[in-house]
Formats: structure tokens, sequence, C-alpha cells
């Protein structure tokens, strides 16, 4: 039997109870991982009462779902002022703040898609996030144009498509499964360094 959807809700303290079971689920995300969320958990951390919860949540399954969703929304408000800054800077700069961008944005919602890794088949190698990689073409797109206008635009959608692939790919490793021994910066210079050296070498048209 299908699910009924939730009704938003409008009243203050409506507003306030839904975020705090919202917060609540991040906060067992973060410190104890998808194994440890569960229904009774965020009821009894959240100190509210069973009914309460399912009053704003059909279950599990749908508070993750709502979780993704503001993380989607927050990383995707970041990229786009993070994209229309970087119009004003030079090709490595600008890499740099899209890059840090990103992987700022998933180090803070490190838990929840940590989440939505683990529901996956393919786990890591999953395109967790496509929303933020379309989203992503849409706005990058502006910089190689800019950068590079002896392109051919079918020559340039090619790159687009693969370089921002393996931008959101890179920043989900940067922010998720660095190295221990490895620093954030050292892999930020050096996503910066192998992206930028990729699209200076492309070749012009012939």
């Amino acid at each position: 039997m299908a699910q009924r959807q939730r009704a938003l809700p409008r009243q203050d303290r409506a507003v306030q109870t839904r975020r705090i079971l919202l917060d609540t689920a991040v906060r067992i995300l973060d410190q104890q991982g998808i194994e440890r969320l569960t229904t009774t958990a965020v009821i009894q951390q959240a100190h509210v009462s069973s009914g309460t919860f399912y009053r704003y949540f059909n279950d599990r399954q749908e508070l993750l779902m709502v979780l993704r969703e503001e993380a989607v929304r927050s990383i995707s408000d970041d990229l786009m002022v993070s994209v229309v800054d970087a119009l004003e800077l030079d090709l490595d700069d600008a890499l740099r703040l899209v890059v840090t961008t990103l992987v700022d944005g998933f180090e803070r919602h490190r838990g929840v898609i940590l989440a939505m890794v683990s529901q996956l088949p393919a786990g890591n190698n999953a395109n967790v996030l496509p929303e933020i990689e379309a989203d992503l073409h849409r706005l990058a797109s502006i910089l190689p144009r800019r950068h590079r206008p002896d392109l051919p635009p079918e020559q340039l959608e090619g790159v687009v498509f693969m370089l921002m692939g393996v931008l959101v790919s890179t920043c989900l490793r940067i922010a998720l499964g660095r190295p221990v021994a490895v620093g954030r910066d050292q892999l930020v210079d050096l996503t910066v360094t192998m992206i930028a050296a990729a699209f200076h070498e492309l070749p012009g048209p012939a």
C-alpha cells in the first residue's frame, strides 16, 4: 500500500518539532552512522512520542529522503554562488573555488551522504548525487566557454560532461574517504592542477 505524503507543517511549533526530528537524525548519522539510525533512536534522542514522529514522517526511509533533499538543495545553492563568483577569477582560482565549495558541502552533509552511499548497490562507485552533477554541468559550462572560447560547441559539451563527472567524484572522495596521512588542501590542490592541466591541453579546432 502506498504511503501517504506528509504535509509540511505550517505552525511555528510544528515546524520546530519537525526540525528537531531532522536535526536529531543528522546527529545520529554523523556520530554513529546509518546502522544506528532507527525511528526509536530518533524518538528517544529527540525526546518526543512515537505519535509525534509519525505525524511528520511515515518511516526512516522518508526521513532519509527529506535529509537527502535538504543536502542536495544546500550544496546546489552554495555551488551556484561559487560559480558566479568564479567567473571573475582566472581558471586555477575558479576551479579551486568550485572544488572547495563542493568538498565543504560534502563534508558538511557527510553523515547523510554516507547513508545514501550505503543504500546503493555500487556503493562508493555509484553516482550518489546526480542532481549535483547536473547542476554543476549547467553552471560550470560557463567557465570552459570563457577560458576556451576556441573550442567548438560539440567539443566543449564533451569536455564539460567528462570533467564535471570527474570533479564531483573526486570531491566526494576527498570529503568522505581521503587517507588519514594526506591533507585536505593537498588533495584540493592536486584536483585543481589535474583538471586545469587537462583543460589547457585540449587541442583546439584543426
